[in-house]
């Protein structure tokens, strides 16, 4: 195989090769960083720049369309939508200082895309597992202004004593709910809100039927050669709402719309938008990415949560 057809198909032939020995859930961040770079690299999408994404994911040891198929846009709109989020926060919330922190950040590169725009005095925490930790940092060095945490999210000891309190603070957790069990994102939310009033979180989600592909006999299979892990936790938009809030009473939430007219595809672009429209498909939308702003300390009756 030439080098030029090893590109094209996402594998390195460089003697510098790095295996990052990536496995269940945390493989799936080479899966975004595939769908992420075709955009990244593509000249026709301006509205998209992420050298460092480019560079990693040429220097990884790792057959992406062997898995992954054909690259496709939806995991570079997610991040471009999750960049205006936390930009629009920063806009907000002018020489105040805060920390933003990314759950199961795995090898997003956002806060590199995001450092001009970045003011003095935010701190970014990255929360993930040990081994997305560790294969971030071959590549992603963290120091005193960007923490590292190599903890599952759910181990709310390890991290949530690193946010300066009193400041404003946004969380983000791209493709990360649906992996977890409804009870462990439930109390996750609640800590949050108990600990971090009035802080805000973006997330994305996924419809109950697509959870239900991935867990049936046999799993999803995205193409021959991998099959998507188990992702437990889905629920269809008209029930979204009312899960959430029943979670933290006094939580707003809202729908935070797909860039779609940006996409590559003429289906996502030109159809989707008018079939989203139709009542009964709207609610059968397989991803979307929500916004939800806790409710102050004096508005939350959140019962105080245990460890």
């Amino acid at each position: 195989m030439t080098p030029e057809a090893a590109a094209a198909n996402g594998q390195c032939l460089n003697a510098s090769c790095i295996d990052v020995g990536l496995s269940d859930v945390p493989e799936t961040m080479l899966w975004t960083l595939h769908n992420r770079v075709s955009v990244a690299s593509d000249p026709a999408k301006p509205w998209f720049f992420d050298d460092k994404a480019v560079a990693i994911y040429d220097a990884i040891d790792y057959d992406y369309k062997k898995s992954f198929g054909t690259a496709e846009d939806s995991h570079g709109l997610r991040s471009w939508l999750f960049d205006k989020g936390i930009r629009d926060f920063w806009e907000a919330h002018p020489d105040t200082g805060g920390t933003i922190v990314n759950f199961a950040e795995g090898l997003e590169t956002q806060r590199l895309r995001l450092e001009e725009d970045r003011p003095d005095g935010w701190l970014w925490i990255t929360v993930d597992l040990p081994s997305a930790i560790q294969a971030r940092e071959k590549f992603i060095e963290p120091d005193k202004n960007n923490l590292h945490v190599a903890a599952s999210v759910l181990d709310t000891g390890e991290w949530m004593h690193l946010i300066p309190g009193e400041k404003p603070v946004f969380f983000t957790a791209q493709g990360l709910l649906m992996y977890l069990e409804e009870e462990d994102i439930k109390g996750l939310f609640q800590k949050i809100a108990e600990k971090f009033p009035n802080s805000k979180i973006w997330f994305d989600s996924i419809a109950k039927w697509l959870s239900g592909l991935t867990t049936k006999p046999g799993g999803w299979q995205l193409t021959k050669d991998y099959t998507a892990p188990k992702m437990p936790f889905g629920v269809n938009k008209d029930k979204i709402y009312g899960t959430f809030e029943s979670w933290v009473p006094g939580l707003e939430i809202e729908e935070i719309l797909w860039p779609l007219n940006m996409a590559d595809s003429w289906f996502i672009r030109y159809a989707a938008p008018i079939l989203l429209k139709i009542p009964y498909i709207k609610n059968l939308q397989p991803g979307m990415v929500m916004e939800v702003q806790f409710p102050p300390a004096s508005e939350s009756n959140v019962q105080p949560s245990q460890g």
